[in-house]
């Protein structure tokens, strides 16, 4: 439910300077906001909220982008205006980037002290319920070999 007094925009309506996808275009990812990024995900919002509106909405009902992460994909579905494509696609997105973090060989991360290992892990670990165990393989340059979960 919107604020009556809250004025409702569609996308569309903003300048085009002033629109996710171009500022995306022009200025890059990083100037965006995590509710812009997500209106690009989503694409269109519903009646009453704009796809921004929609992302800011989500963030504030799963407390951040942790929470998103954490978030079933049933408990993305029971939001308003958003159904299985779209939990899908935040999903998928989330996970492309978890992924994104392990990728490149070449570009192993170093371990040089506990602050090195926990940001490694903090983002995998900040969707879990209970604590487990997580052990990191390293070379002898301190190079991470492998992730074990």
């Amino acid at each position: 439910m919107t604020d009556v007094n809250k004025p409702v925009y569609r996308i569309t309506d903003l300048h085009e300077t002033e629109r996710p996808r171009e500022r995306l275009a022009a200025q890059g990812p990083a100037a965006l906001s995590s509710a812009e990024l997500l209106a690009i995900l989503l694409r269109v919002g519903v009646r009453g909220e704009n796809a921004v509106q929609v992302g800011q909405r989500l963030l504030q009902s799963f407390h951040g982008l942790a929470g998103l992460h954490r978030a079933t994909f049933e408990e993305l579905t029971n939001q308003r205006g958003i159904g299985a494509a779209k939990a899908a696609q935040i999903k998928a997105a989330i996970e492309l980037g978890r992924r994104l973090s392990l990728e490149s060989p070449e570009e192993r991360p170093t371990i040089n002290s506990p602050a090195d290992a926990a940001a490694l892990v903090q983002y995998d670990m900040s969707a879990l319920e209970q604590e487990c165990l997580r052990v990191l393989l390293l070379d002898t340059r301190n190079h991470v070999v492998r992730h074990l979960m």
